[in-house]
């Protein structure tokens, strides 16, 4: 015998470890949609920084 036995989990065992997963892959996205906000706020904040700075004579 090898001490890589398969574990059986029971059906509640399963669904919880989907349960997790599920809550994983939506922090996941919503730090994604985050991260994906701030870098569309900082490009409009340089843009506006750029259009509004003092023209050189």
């Amino acid at each position: 015998m090898t001490d890589a036995q398969p574990v059986i989990l029971t059906a509640a065992e399963i669904q919880a470890i989907e349960a997790r997963a599920h809550e994983m892959r939506a922090q996941a996205l919503a730090e994604c949609i985050c991260a994906l906000g701030r870098g569309i706020s900082r490009a409009a904040h340089k843009l506006s920084a750029l259009l509004h700075r003092p023209r050189a004579a």
